[in-house]
């Protein structure tokens, strides 16, 4: 007698579980991988795991050969929960959250980026969750974007505290935790250029429009202060005579890469 054809649905379930299985070993021997990076690094501090350069070109490569179906925001967070318990693995850390008006909205975001397998707190003010990067050495800060005031003053000094990271990284429309914050952490072991750099400068009258026309932006102000993301190819001192400040007075308080923009299904 000739056998029965073989049922399709279970021919499915079986290349599922086959996909599944191997990625499970995957994820094994990436962790192997990475065993094998502590043990010839020795990194045991943040500042040595953390590379925000390979990061961000991690995820510009997702972001320009994903296809088909699934949510780019699906594979951005399983690549996010990956790279952070990796990271945790080589340097254990925790994240201290400022306030924000969107408390859930900003505890979205963490978990998205750091997922749970690290340890999240929350600061009663972003000075005071930038203190604990400074204090531990072990930690890292997310700031809300729109906060207000001088936030950015524990972060003035060669051994201070740095931006290292803007999000979200991937902006797309209707996309989950879209909360815009900055990143905050312990001077890094390896040097990077980032898209933009972030300085304190004299807050002048001129300043927002010197800095738009340079393609840069007024991130934070306050009366005597304000914070102002420029790309990497402007020199400083082209900002400071368009907005008539001194370029010496300006302070270095970190960067970010540019974030990608998705449009239609194409990134910008």
């Amino acid at each position: 007698m000739d056998r029965a054809a073989p049922d399709p649905l279970t021919a499915i379930r079986q290349r599922i579980d086959a996909i599944d299985e191997a990625m499970h070993r995957l994820l094994i021997d990436r962790s192997s991988v990475i065993a094998e990076l502590i043990e010839i690094k020795g990194t045991s501090k943040p500042g040595a795991a953390f590379r925000p350069d390979r990061e961000a070109d991690m995820m510009r490569r997702i972001a320009m050969r994903h296809d088909g179906g699934l949510p780019l925001a699906t594979v951005e967070h399983i690549w996010r929960e990956i790279i952070t318990t990796f990271t945790a693995m080589q340097a254990p850390f925790s994240v201290a959250v400022g306030p924000a008006k969107d408390a859930l909205a900003m505890r979205d975001l963490v978990r998205f980026v750091f997922g749970f397998s690290v340890p999240v707190e929350q600061a009663k003010t972003s000075e005071a969750a930038i203190e604990v990067v400074a204090r531990s050495r072990k930690a890292v800060a997310v700031i809300a974007a729109q906060t207000r005031g001088r936030w950015w003053g524990g972060l003035v000094g060669a051994n201070a505290p740095k931006v290292f990271a803007k999000l979200p990284f991937i902006e797309s429309p209707d996309r989950p935790a879209d909360f815009p914050a900055y990143v905050v952490g312990p001077p890094l072991k390896q040097n990077f250029l980032p898209d933009n750099r972030l300085f304190a400068v004299k807050a002048t009258p001129r300043l927002k429009q010197a800095a738009a026309s340079l393609d840069g932006f007024v991130a934070g102000r306050d009366k005597e202060e304000a914070l102002v993301a420029l790309p990497i190819a402007v020199e400083l001192g082209e900002l400071a005579e368009a907005a008539k400040f001194t370029a010496k007075t300006a302070r270095d308080v970190g960067g970010f890469f540019q974030p990608i923009r998705m449009l239609a299904g194409r990134t910008a």
